[in-house]
């Protein structure tokens, strides 16, 4: 008797814990944003391929003052990392664009409660932008890998 009246208990833990992370899970918007200049660089599209352990953005090109984009929910405890390979013309780079609940990518200078991970990219390379439209940069374009 007295073992049934411990996995009662017990078993409520667990569906409230299951019920609780579903509810603490916060919705994050990724978005990426092609400013190179038209006018000053005849090559201005840019090549994307983003990616996580369990989703496949697939590759997209994005033309200039356009953008590309996803949202996602991130729960509590979770750990989702998201990376993004780029090309422009003979340049490329690769990091991860999210990687922490707080603020999109560790030691970020953005506000933690931040839920939009905003990347402007220019011919000089990668800008986090904080909700207020300030940007730091992140990353600078590398020459391409043969």
């Amino acid at each position: 008797m007295s073992s049934s009246y411990i996995k009662s208990p017990f078993l409520l833990l667990i569906i409230l814990f299951i019920n609780l992370k579903n509810v603490v899970a916060s919705s994050f918007h990724v978005q990426v944003v092609n400013n190179i200049d038209p006018t000053r660089f005849p090559f201005n599209s840019i090549k994307l391929h983003c990616a996580s352990k369990d989703n496949d953005m697939g590759f997209h090109d994005i033309t200039p003052n356009n953008q590309f984009e996803w949202t996602f929910k991130e729960g509590y405890f979770s750990n989702t990392l998201f990376f993004c390979h780029f090309w422009w013309g003979l340049k490329e780079r690769a990091f991860e664009v999210f990687n922490v609940f707080h603020g999109c990518v560790k030691n970020s200078p953005l506000n933690p409660d931040t839920r939009l991970c905003k990347w402007t990219i220019t011919d000089i390379g990668f800008f986090l932008e904080d909700d207020k439209g300030k940007k730091y940069i992140a990353y600078a374009w590398e020459p391409l890998k043969k």
